[in-house]
């Protein structure tokens, strides 16, 4: 359950600091140009998982992206999630997209669950389109097109 962003920051789950714009510029890049490498990808049954796990990596870095710019450092992917929530106004749909895929990520990682070929397409167009968001919303806040 993803908690009000307040939570985090009492919990030592976010630390503020200064705006760190080379971080964001950093994040946003490396977050582009991997959906780009997936892009190129030919998913299938064997590398779907591995797919999927780039795929959340790359809205979490984008996501990031908008944290550093603000000065804000995440120690928990649900405070990411929260600081979204709390600052910008994307819509339900993809808050719970992306938290899903979080959960869903963390169960590959940890507890050895696999990512469907579908899940993994899926995440894959939700991406695309999230990312883009992501990216209008840090062109506007830092002034610098990526």
């Amino acid at each position: 359950m993803i908690e009000k962003y307040q939570y985090y920051l009492d919990n030592g789950f976010v630390r503020i600091g200064t705006s760190n714009k080379e971080e964001a510029i950093s994040l946003i890049r490396k977050a582009v140009n991997m959906m780009n490498y997936i892009y190129g990808q030919k998913t299938d049954e064997k590398n779907a998982e591995f797919i999927f796990e780039d795929v959340y990596e790359t809205v979490r870095e984008a996501s990031q992206s908008l944290m550093a710019l603000k000065g804000h450092k995440p120690y928990s992917h649900e405070a990411l999630i929260s600081f979204l929530i709390e600052f910008y106004k994307f819509s339900q749909s993809d808050i719970s997209t992306f938290d899903r895929y979080r959960i869903l990520r963390n169960k590959c990682i940890y507890k050895g669950a696999k990512a469907s070929l579908i899940t993994c397409n899926e995440s894959i167009n939700f991406a695309k389109n999230f990312l883009l968001k992501i990216r209008i919303v840090f062109e506007k806040e830092s002034g610098i097109n990526i």
